[in-house]
Parts: structure tokens; sequence; C-alpha cells
């Protein structure tokens, strides 16, 4: 699998989702109803434009979790590392919160469910520090707090994706995130290809687009070569 992380920052006009993919990142800006999107930062090596990420050695990003405070704060996963930071959208400003850390040091939930790397991750919709993570073929659900030292629990998991989340086509999830307010419906990313599921209030899931190639319902992400 390729390493590939998204992040969706919701904007007034324009959304603005972050894809980093190996060494490289792009920002896409796209309207609620993906018709109209386009690159608004070309792909470039993320390190030159996110000092913190560099800082701590970070090569690719496996996986983004946006804190339930501030939606310009965010954990970013690395292979086998984490760590906690802030940035200023379009500011080219971005700073370190804590220290990195090994997850399984980091997240003691994590490691009780045996994820020692985090394929995509996701806050639980309409929960206050409360997150999915996706490792291979399995997830988990996590309650936390804001902040590394911070005490989490093991909730739900590990279980296969297959079990949770019926409605997704597919047995692994390296991208997810929530279209711009909703906390409804689901973007999903898995190799090339793309999916939309929509979560009932009753909890029940419904497959409402997909699978398709992520090449035809983000164009902008092909021009880009993150696909």
């Amino acid at each position: 699998m390729n390493s590939r992380a998204v992040v969706n920052i919701p904007g007034n006009g324009y959304n603005h989702l972050y894809c980093f993919k190996g060494n490289k990142y792009a920002k896409i800006d796209w309207t609620i109803d993906y018709a109209d999107q386009h690159v608004s930062s070309a792909p470039s090596e993320f390190t030159r434009d996110w000092a913190s990420l560099e800082e701590v050695g970070f090569t690719h990003i496996d996986a983004i979790l946006p804190t339930s405070g501030s939606e310009h704060k965010a954990y970013c996963f690395s292979g086998s590392r984490c760590v906690c930071i802030g940035f200023t959208p379009g500011g080219g400003e971005d700073r370190i919160y804590g220290s990195v850390r090994s997850i399984t040091e980091g997240w003691k939930s994590l490691a009780k469910a045996g994820f020692d790397r985090v394929d995509a991750a996701l806050l639980v919709p309409d929960s206050k520090d409360q997150a999915y993570f996706f490792n291979g073929g399995r997830y988990c659900r996590v309650a936390f707090r804001e902040g590394m030292t911070s005490e989490d629990v093991l909730l739900d998991g590990p279980k296969p994706i297959s079990e949770g989340w019926s409605a997704i086509p597919f047995s692994f999830i390296d991208g997810i995130f929530l279209e711009p307010r909703s906390s409804t419906k689901l973007c999903v990313f898995s190799g090339s290809k793309c999916a939309k599921v929509l979560i009932t209030e009753d909890g029940r899931q419904t497959l409402v687009a997909g699978p398709t190639d992520i090449a035809h319902d983000w164009p902008s992400l092909r021009d880009a070569g993150m696909c």
C-alpha cells in the first residue's frame, strides 16, 4: 500500500483538502458538490512547507487526526511514530505540541489494540474526544483527551472493518473524512478507489456512491499526481 493521508478543512466557499502521499503533499480547493475543484497548492515535498514535520524527521505521513477542539491542530502518524502539530492554512506556519513519540507509547489504547501503526483516523461524528483508528483490515474506537500524555481508553475493537463498517466496500482504508457541514456523510479512500457512505442516526450505514476510481471523482487529485 502506498502511504496516503488526507485531512479536510471546511471553508465558506471552497473546502480545502490536504493530501499527503509519499514525501509529497498537495492542497485541493473543492466545493461540496465536487463539481468545482482545482489544485491550489502544487505537489511539493511536505518538509519544505511543514517545518514541524521536517524537524521530527517524518519522511511520509500515514494518517492525520484533527483534534476536536481545533480544525488547525492535528495528530500526524508516520510509521510507528506520532506527533501533534498546530498549523495555519495558507499561512506557512506550524508548530509542535509536546514531543514525537512512538504510537504504542503515546496511545496506550492503540498498544492494547495491537496497532503499532495507523493507516487512517476519523473523529467519531457528534462525539467529543473519541476517534476511530484503522490498521490494515482492522479498526478500533478510542476515547482520548487532547495531549499525548493524557489517558486514553480502548472502547471497542479491534474488529475487522467488514464487521463494524459493512457498507465500506474495501478491505483496508488509507483515508477517510466527513464531508463539510455533515456528521453523516463520509468519503473513504482505499488504494486507487474511493466511495461515499451515509451513516443514519440509528447507526446504520449505506453505500451511496462507489467504489469508483479516485481519478474519476477527484480529477484534481489526478492532476496533482496524488491518486
